[in-house]
C-alpha cells in the first residue's frame, strides 16, 4: 500500500512536473513569439530611428543651409546698406548735378539778361537822342520858314527902295537938265549913281540869301536915302555952295563907296555864311531822313529783340518746366521703387525669420523626440537585458522547489511598454 501511495504520488508529481512542463513550454512560447514579436517591434524602431536620423541629418543640412543663409543676411543687410548707401549718394550727386545746372542756367540767364539790358540801355541812349534832333529840326525848320518870310518882306521892301531910288534917278536928271551949270559933277554923281545900282543890284540878289544881311543894308539904305534928301538940298543950294557942295559930294561919294564895300564883303560874307547853312540844312534833313530809318531799324531791332527775348524765355520756362516734371517724375518713381524694394525685403526678410522660427521649433521637438526615443530605448534593452536573466531565475527557483508542494508558478510580469 505504501509502495502504491508512493508511486501514486510519484506519478502526480511526474503529472504536475508534466503539466508545469507544459506551461513552461507554453510560457516559452509565449516569450519566444513576444521576443520575435519584440525583434520585431526593434527592428521597426531601428528602421524609425534610421529614418529619423536621416530626417535629423536631412535637417542637420537645412539648418546648416539656413545657418549659411543666415550667416549671408548680414552680408545682405551690409549689401542693402551699400545699396541705400548708393542710393542716396546717387540722390545726392543728382541734387548736386540740378543744383549746378540751376545755378548754370541762373548764371546764363542773367548773364543774357545783363546783355540785353545794356543793349536795350545803348539803345535808349542813342534813341534819347532822336527827340532832341526832331526838335532841333523842327526849330531849324520854323527858323528857315521865319527867314523865308523875311527875305520876302526884304525883297518886296527892296522893290520898294528900287522904284525909289529910280525916281531919285530921275529927279537927279531933272537937276541936270535944271543945273546945266554942273553938268560936270552931275555926271559924276550919275556915274556914281549908275555903279552904286549896279552894285546895289549885285547886293539885292545877294541880299536873299541871308536875313540879318538885309537888315543891315536896310539901314544902310536907310542912311543913303537919307544922305540923298541932303543931297538934294544941297544941290538946290548949289549955285551959293559950289565947292562946299563938291567937296561934301566928295566926301559922300568916299563913305558911299566905302559903305558899298564894307556891304559888298557883308553880302559876300553872308552868302558864304547861307550857302553854309543851306548845306548845314540839306545835312540836317539828311541826317533826320537817316534818323528816321535808322530810328524804324531800331525799333524794328527792339521788336525782333523784345520777340527773340519772350520766345527765349519762354523756351527756357518750357524746358525748365520740363525738366523739373521729368525731375519730380523720376524722384517719385524712385522713391516708389526704392520703397518697394525696401517693402520686399523686408517681407523677405519676415519669411525668412518665420521660416527660421518654425525650423527651430521643429527642431525643439525632434530633439525632444530623439530624446524620448532614446530613453524608451533604453528602456527597452535594459527591460531586455534583464528579462533572460530573470527567466532562469525563476526556472532555477521553480526547479530547486519541493516537488511534493503544489504551487503555481511564478509567472514573470511583462511591462506594458513591451506591446
Amino acid at each position: 500500500m505504501a509502495i502504491n501511495g508512493t508511486s501514486a504520488a510519484t506519478e502526480q508529481t511526474i503529472k504536475d512536473l508534466q503539466s508545469r512542463l507544459d506551461w513552461l513550454d507554453e510560457e516559452r512560447r509565449k516569450q519566444t513569439h513576444k521576443v520575435t514579436e519584440l525583434d520585431q517591434k526593434l527592428t521597426l524602431q531601428e528602421r524609425e530611428i534610421a529614418g529619423r536620423e536621416q530626417r535629423i541629418q536631412d535637417l542637420e543640412r537645412q539648418l546648416s543651409s539656413l545657418n549659411a543663409q543666415i550667416g549671408r543676411i548680414p552680408k545682405i543687410d551690409n549689401q542693402l546698406a551699400q545699396f541705400k548707401d548708393e542710393i542716396v549718394q546717387m540722390i545726392e550727386q543728382y541734387d548736386q548735378r540740378r543744383i549746378q545746372s540751376e545755378a548754370e542756367m541762373d548764371r546764363l540767364r542773367r548773364v543774357e539778361q545783363e546783355a540785353l539790358a545794356r543793349e536795350l540801355a545803348a539803345l535808349r541812349k542813342e534813341t534819347n537822342a532822336i527827340p532832341q534832333l526832331q526838335n532841333n529840326m523842327e526849330l531849324r525848320i520854323a527858323e528857315e520858314a521865319r527867314l523865308a518870310n523875311l527875305i520876302g518882306k526884304q525883297k518886296t521892301e527892296i522893290s520898294t527902295l528900287r522904284n525909289k531910288q529910280e525916281a531919285k534917278v530921275s529927279e537927279f536928271a531933272f537937276l541936270e537938265e535944271k543945273e546945266k551949270l554942273n553938268n560936270r559933277n552931275i555926271t559924276e554923281l550919275q556915274t556914281a549913281v549908275v555903279e552904286i545900282n549896279k552894285r546895289w543890284e549885285n547886293a539885292f540878289s545877294r541880299m536873299d540869301l541871308s536875313n540879318s544881311a538885309i537888315l543891315r543894308l536896310e539901314g544902310s539904305l536907310q542912311g543913303i536915302t537919307d544922305k540923298q534928301g541932303q543931297l538934294q538940298e544941297s544941290t538946290k543950294s548949289w549955285m551959293e555952295q559950289i565947292q562946299i557942295g563938291e567937296y561934301e559930294r566928295n566926301q559922300r561919294l568916299e563913305g558911299w563907296r566905302r559903305v558899298l564895300e564894307e556891304q559888298e564883303d557883308s553880302m559876300n560874307r553872308f552868302n558864304k555864311e547861307f550857302i553854309k547853312f543851306s548845306d548845314q540844312y540839306k545835312e540836317a534833313k539828311m541826317a533826320v531822313q537817316t534818323l528816321s530809318s535808322w530810328q524804324e531799324e531800331i525799333e524794328k531791332q527792339q521788336r525782333e529783340s523784345s520777340e527773340v527775348l519772350r520766345v527765349e524765355i519762354s523756351r527756357m520756362e518750357s524746358r525748365w518746366d520740363d525738366f523739373r516734371h521729368e525731375n519730380d517724375k523720376q524722384w517719385r518713381n524712385q522713391g516708389v521703387d526704392t520703397e518697394q524694394r525696401w517693402n520686399t525685403l523686408n517681407r523677405h526678410e519676415r519669411e525668412v525669420r518665420e521660416q527660421i522660427d518654425i525650423l527651430d521649433e521643429k527642431l525643439r521637438k525632434l530633439e525632444q523626440e530623439k530624446d524620448l526615443l532614446w530613453r524608451v530605448q533604453t528602456a527597452q534593452s535594459d527591460a531586455l537585458k534583464q528579462f533572460p536573466r530573470m527567466w532562469l531565475e525563476e526556472v532555477d527557483k521553480a526547479i530547486a522547489q519541493n516537488p511534493n508542494r503544489r504551487r503555481q508558478p511564478t509567472l514573470v510580469p511583462v511591462r506594458e511598454e513591451f506591446d
